[in-house]
């Protein structure tokens, strides 16, 4: 029986990294060891402590300088300075230990734009909305997103207007933002809303206008509890009517607002009609076990998961992090809650692009560029060229850029969900990925251009302090697996990994006798080959795509 009960004890070595995997970007030999030792409820509150900015905001790349707060003016194009938004997130996702920016990307997901195209100062203001509601109230931003100017564009709301309603935005807030559709039981009624409700939902977010657009001065509309600029409200384009919706949401009518401060009650009893509704707890709630824990919800895990922690989201004005809490402390986020030998959920998901490179990173402790002394490697070497354009890219995930406002297909396409990830379009950019690092070039884009940052195996092996006695092939392959890995090898891959990879048919005190002669003599070419040849074996291997 699936079950939200708490898990007790001290997380031991398979749960803690199974937790730090699922909820962070940043993965280090410490990190894990630090949380095997503690308990369960200890370590998931730790992932919630707030971790401030390294940067405040992106610096230009051809003048280490911010351009976004501080009033300089950019040198750089603007096509570049969108990209170089998305570096400086990269870079505060890859530093971050807590769930934060996990938790960005699943509400970018579900509040899709396209900073591709969007203005660079937007795009920044949405992505800071999200860190602010990263673990906070999923409908406090719902609300928020709604004026938000990145959405007001990409979704068209800036257009909608008393005379000329657009319905592009109130059918996505209603379908992809909040409650879905639920099965759908007749014509335009899809059992959590009818055509009508979007119909009438277009009308209420009527007059709602992009603050960058020329208006007078003391309309310029600061949101008092972010500190971010949003859209402002225009009532001569408002439609002022009374607006009436289906029997889905109990025929509720909602009173035009009369002038433009009340457009902002209107819009707050629009979003309170929604989330009264347990459809909305519930989707939420489907959404977010899919994305940490699994794509498989069955009958049981409905009643048994969903439904109670739909309630604890729900009875707690949608505060994201009261229930994440309890699914994570709980037996079934380790796969505790029932006597099936087969683990369904550790290692049970396959990795996002990020999941895969930036743990890689930080677990082999690859310096990355210092983004105020090395900015452009930092800026556009590593993070826009590499990560950006070449790793997420050419796996089928434009980061910040998806196809289409569904977001990216591995999040929401059933049934297959994270399978998504491998196909036959995306398996050589996964698999170039550990050539890449020790290169140090991009391989599969740019040809010998530089990746911004590179692998030396040989001095991670001696300075890193990560294997216990660098003398043993034993130690180093076993070491490596047991924190690389969600599960212990079997017997047969230990074996490929030492002998057939590592030592290469040769017995393990050559490399004892290798290591002392390179110690004595400075020459590393007989163990380097040895340690890339197992890097990239252990990488490629399909144990090392899961989490």
């Amino acid at each position: 029986m699936a079950s939200l009960t708490p898990m007790s004890g001290t997380l031991g070595m398979t749960n803690a990294k199974h937790l730090i995997r699922r909820t962070t970007y940043n993965i280090t030999k410490s990190q894990i060891d630090s949380f095997t030792n503690m308990t369960v409820s200890d370590a998931v509150d730790s992932l919630f402590n707030i971790q401030p900015l390294t940067i405040e905001e992106p610096l230009d790349y051809q003048t280490g300088q911010a351009y976004i707060n501080s009033g300089i003016t950019p040198i750089s194009g603007n096509p570049s300075l969108r990209r170089y938004v998305k570096s400086w997130w990269l870079h505060e996702a890859y530093s971050c230990t807590s769930i934060h920016y996990k938790m960005m990307l699943f509400l970018h997901q579900y509040f899709i734009v396209n900073l591709e195209n969007t203005p660079y100062s937007k795009g920044f203001d949405y992505l800071e909305l999200l860190r602010f509601y990263a673990v906070g109230s999923y409908k406090e931003l719902s609300r928020k997103m709604i004026i938000d100017n990145a959405m007001l564009k990409y979704l068209d709301g800036d257009s909608n207007t008393e005379s000329n309603p657009n319905e592009n935005f109130a059918r996505e807030f209603l379908e992809l933002f909040t409650i879905g559709k639920g099965p759908q039981i007749g014509p335009g009624n899809y059992t959590n809303y009818t055509e009508d409700d979007i119909i009438a939902a277009s009308k209420l977010l009527t007059g709602w206008r992009d603050s960058d657009r020329p208006q007078p001065a003391d309309n310029a509309y600061i949101d008092l509890e972010t500190g971010l600029q949003a859209g402002y409200p225009d009532h001569n384009r408002h439609d002022d009517s009374d607006k009436t919706f289906s029997a889905a949401f109990g025929g509720v009518t909602i009173t035009g607002a009369f002038n433009e401060t009340d457009m902002h009650r209107e819009l707050d009893d629009f979003v309170e009609m929604i989330f009264l509704q347990d459809a909305t707890a519930k989707t939420i709630c489907r959404r977010l076990y899919r994305y940490f824990v699994s794509r498989n919800i069955s009958s049981e895990i409905e009643s048994d998961i969903i439904t109670p922690l739909a309630t604890t989201l729900r009875d707690n004005n949608y505060n994201l992090e009261i229930a994440l809490k309890q699914l994570f402390k709980s037996q079934h986020f380790y796969d505790a809650d029932d006597s099936n030998t087969g683990d369904e959920i550790i290692g049970g998901l396959i990795k996002t692009p990020l999941d895969l490179i930036f743990p890689t990173v930080s677990y082999f402790q690859i310096p990355i560029p210092d983004a105020t002394t090395q900015t452009k490697d930092h800026y556009q070497e590593w993070y826009r060229e590499s990560v950006d354009e070449t790793i997420c890219t050419l796996s089928s995930f434009q980061l910040f850029a998806p196809e289409a406002v569904a977001g990216y297909q591995p999040f929401y396409q059933a049934p297959s969900y994270d399978r998504n990830w491998i196909n036959a379009n995306t398996i050589v950019a996964r698999y170039k990925i550990p050539e890449m690092l020790i290169s140090g070039n991009r391989i599969l884009k740019g040809g010998d251009l530089g990746a911004g940052i590179q692998i030396d195996l040989v001095d991670f092996l001696e300075n890193s302090g990560i294997i216990s006695n660098v003398l043993s092939a034993e130690t180093i392959v076993t070491e490596l697996i047991d924190y690389l890995f969600c599960h212990p090898a079997s017997e047969g891959r230990y074996h490929y990994f030492l002998n057939d990879i590592f030592l290469e048919g040769a017995p393990s005190f050559d490399w004892t006798i290798d290591w002392i002669d390179y110690q004595n003599t400075g020459d590393d070419s007989a163990v380097r080959i040895p340690l890339e040849s197992l890097f990239k074996a252990l990488l490629y291997s399909q144990e090392y795509q899961l989490m």
